[in-house]
Parts: structure tokens; sequence; C-alpha cells
């Protein structure tokens, strides 16, 4: 059972319930249309709420149409846009978690390739006291539809090296689709130094070293054609990154 207000207090200055992060590049085609069904199912929810999104120094009109729509909707007070110069995913979901002030912190693509209703399983979970809730398109009782073969094979091949070389036990570290409680997003995202696409393993390697309590929950992931994902270049840098981690802590001991 997702939380309800009866969970949190009934001062309108309190923090709200949960914050939600979506870090956008050159979103203008769908942004839109991704914050008519973010809102309105958030707005079906008794929890109080905010959304967050952070344009990352979009070319486009990406900004512009995530404060137009906000200013015409009935949400503006709860939808905050933040422009920031480009700088990678990892720097936009930094920036936008350490802006969010929600007791939990639900970082979410823009492409919404996992339907905003499943919110709901991460919120019950985090509710059972784990810190981060990390969705999986791996994990048994995941469904993937949509997917082109290469992007999962260059996806695997990422993972399996991962997982030997830096932070193992996690079978879809780059999901795009995680929520932390407030005060862990604050610390972690606070250390974060990676700012491309491998910041996720940056974040679970250090949550791991610090001894915190995550969950890898399955989830229904639908692939975007206009998704953002470089399989070969992104998987290499990624990689690169992910190995420049692993020797910044070189003396921390062995892989996780």
């Amino acid at each position: 059972m997702a939380p309800t207000s009866a969970d949190q207090s009934d001062d309108p200055s309190a923090s709200p319930l949960l914050s939600v992060v979506i870090p956008a590049f050159n979103e203008a085609e769908r942004i839109g249309d991704t914050l008519e069904r973010v809102v309105s199912y958030l707005s079906g929810e008794a929890y109080s709420w905010e959304v967050v999104v952070v344009d990352d120094g979009s070319t486009d009109d990406t900004a512009a149409m995530a404060k137009e729509w906000a200013h015409t909707s009935d949400s503006e007070r709860m939808v905050h846009v933040q422009t920031i110069p480009h700088g990678g995913k990892g720097w936009a979901v930094k920036k936008g978690m350490l802006a969010a002030s929600g007791q939990y912190r639900f970082m979410s693509d823009a492409d919404l390739a996992m339907p905003i209703e499943q919110l709901d399983g991460f919120l019950e979970r985090m509710e059972e006291g784990y810190d981060i809730v990390i969705g999986s398109r791996q994990k048994a009782g995941a469904r993937r539809y949509g997917e082109p073969v290469g992007r999962h094979v260059m996806g695997r091949a990422f993972n399996w090296s991962i997982r030997l070389l830096v932070v193992g036990g996690f079978e879809d570290t780059q999901c795009g689709f995680k929520c932390f409680r407030g005060d862990v997003a604050k610390e972690l995202f606070s250390l974060q130094r990676t700012k491309g696409f491998a910041f996720d393993v940056e974040i679970l390697y250090m949550a791991m070293k610090k001894g915190l309590r995550v969950m890898e929950m399955p989830i229904d992931w639908y692939h975007q054609r206009a998704s953002k994902v470089r399989p070969f270049v992104d998987s290499f840098q990624m990689l690169r990154d992910s190995l420049s981690l692993r020797l910044r802590n070189v003396g921390d001991g062995d892989n996780l």
C-alpha cells in the first residue's frame, strides 16, 4: 500500500512526501506529455508531492516548454524547472536531487520508459525500510518491450563488467528509475563526481560502502525510439568512467 496523507504532517510548509526528479536534455517533443502523465498520476494520490525538471542545457525549447506547461496547468506551485549548463545526465540528476525537498526522491527518465503508475511499488518498498529502491529490467519478473537486440547485448556486457570490476550484486545498475530516502539522496549526491551516464554506478558503489539497504525491484520497461542513449559510444564512456571510479577508490578493498 502506497503512503497516504495520514503519514505526513498537516503543516502546508512541510516538505512533500515525494519529489520526482526528471533530468531532460533536448526533450521538447515529449516533455509536455511526460509532465501531463506524471502530474495526472500524482494528482490522484493522497500524499504531497513536487516535480523537479532539470533542463541539462538543452539546445531546443525543453525548458521553455516545461515552464509554459507548469504555468498553464493547475500545478505551477508543485512543478519546478531548473536550467543548468550542459554537463550530462548524472550532473542533471545530482542538481535535481539536491534541489528537491521530498522525504522520498524518485529519479525518472523523461521518456517514461517505465509507466509512472509503477511508482507505487517503489514507495511501498521504501515504506518497508529500504534506503534505496532501484528499478530493474533484468530482475526475475521484469518485462522488456521493444528493446533492440544490440542495445540489450551491450547493456548486459556493461553490467557484467561492472559486477566484476566495480560493484557486484546488482543485475541492472543503469535503469533510469530509482528512489532514495531524502537524507540518503542528500548525502550521496553531494559526494557524486561522475557527470555522465555512469553516475548510477558511483551512487550504488557509495551506498554499498556505507552499508545502506538497497533493493532491486523488477519493472516493466518499454524501449523508446527517441532515447538519448547511444549503445556503443555511451557504453564505452560509462565503462571508462566506472573504471576511473574504481581507480579513485583502489584503497577501499575488494570489489563489492
